[in-house]
């Protein structure tokens, strides 16, 4: 069985146990293993990630947590050298057009709007692990994720 690494950077408890009850009720059926490391700020997920250095890595970051935005640590992933290539998906109540247009100029692969249907994150989730990121490529047509799930 393939395995998949998500990291998630949250700072809001309820959604850091909605994401991780859906990951843990996918790892029953799920085509692949999937290893979660949630965090509660982007600066431990910083630290995990390059100490989980592994293929098969995606990150999830709210946009609206403290200290500093999701916006500012997907600058910092791409601007690593040893990080810029994992694929990061921009994780957000919000839907606004310049938050999503700000994410892809950053370099997010995609743009999520947060599900509140227990089933909706299961899809989104199952989709991203399906997802072969060795070959992908952030296409705006594409870049709201909540499109490409539905």
């Amino acid at each position: 069985m393939s395995e998949i690494n998500i990291f998630y950077a949250d700072d809001d408890d309820d959604d850091l146990m909605f994401f991780n009850d859906a990951v843990s009720a996918l790892s029953n059926k799920a085509e692949k293993l999937i290893n979660l490391y949630i965090h509660k700020n982007g600066e431990l997920l910083l630290e995990s990630i390059k100490k989980n250095k592994q293929n098969n890595n995606v990150v999830f970051l709210d946009l609206n947590m403290p200290r500093k935005s999701g916006f500012q640590f997907l600058e910092e992933i791409r601007n690593e050298p040893d990080l810029k290539t994992i694929p990061v998906i921009i994780y957000s109540t919000s839907a606004d057009d310049d938050n999503i247009s700000l994410s892809h100029n950053l370099g997010a692969n995609f743009y999520a709007v947060k599900p509140y249907n227990f089933q909706d994150l299961m899809k989104m989730i199952s989709n991203v692990a399906l997802i072969n990121w060795q070959n992908h490529q952030a296409d705006f047509e594409n870049f709201l994720f909540n499109k490409i799930v539905n």
